[in-house]
């Protein structure tokens, strides 16, 4: 009868560690996919601030704004405005 009710707590025990477990990974999965929701506008937000300086450069240059005064405005690098 002893060893009745070591297995059975045994099993209660194993039963509640495998709940929190599951329950650890389910939050774990949710925290993974607000960070990666996260990451991914901050990625799209930066290019597109990117592709505008680019363009912005683009339309100075057309102009004939000299390149030191479109670096001073856009913030691109000398190499970023010679390729354009």
């Amino acid at each position: 009868m002893y060893w009745d009710s070591v297995r059975t707590e045994r099993t209660l025990l194993q039963g509640r560690y495998d709940e929190g477990k599951a329950e650890g990974r389910a939050e774990g999965r949710v925290e993974g996919k607000a960070e990666g929701k996260a990451e991914g506008r901050a990625e799209g937000k930066a290019e597109g601030i990117f592709e505008a300086k680019i363009a912005m450069a683009r339309e100075l240059k057309k102009q004939g704004i000299p390149l030191a005064t479109i670096k001073h405005v856009t913030a691109l690098s000398q190499k970023e405005l010679e390729e354009l």
